[in-house]
């Protein structure tokens, strides 16, 4: 039997024998399904993304950054964050300033009416989380998360969409 099929056989046996509900890429498909529902229906409103509630929260946690810096705080590529920090300035979520420490560069804040609208939807993504980790026990969730957060980080270095 030659080394093509034998591939072809283990490649058919593998095909005939996958669960989709044991394929990560499926399940997280699943989870993010899930999540966009919930996001909508508990927050009430389509104005702020996730990704932007990510920029938002960040700025908010940690003040003025630099595109750069905010880019890897909240593990998105610099042409995402771009485009979306493009937007939400032009929302007035967010302004942008020279850097005192480095003239060639910005720093991004948020901004009242960032703060605000913040605000506003936190509560509904502290209840999302709960919701989405209710069919876990305590012990669970937090390892649940633990385990996203190693897989995630492993392939930070992969490029994101750019939905936003």
């Amino acid at each position: 039997m030659s080394a093509d099929k034998a591939t072809k056989t283990t490649a058919a046996d593998i095909a005939r024998n996958w669960r989709l509900e044991g394929g990560i890429g499926f399940l997280l498909r699943l989870l993010d399904a899930r999540y966009d529902v919930l996001y909508q229906d508990l927050t009430g409103q389509s104005d702020v993304t996730p990704r932007q509630f990510g920029v938002l929260i960040a700025l908010y946690q940690n003040g003025p950054l630099t595109p750069s810096a905010l880019a890897e705080r909240i593990s998105c590529d610099r042409n995402t964050l771009s485009e979306m920090l493009k937007r939400m300035t032009a929302r007035k979520l967010i302004s942008k300033k020279s850097n005192s420490e480095d003239r060639r560069s910005i720093r991004v804040q948020i901004t009242a009416k960032g703060e605000e609208t913040l605000l506003n939807v936190v509560p509904a993504a502290a209840e999302l989380q709960s919701t989405m980790l209710a069919p876990l026990s305590k012990d669970d969730r937090a390892h649940f998360l633990k385990c996203m957060l190693a897989i995630a980080k492993t392939s930070a270095a992969e490029p994101s969409s750019s939905d936003d």
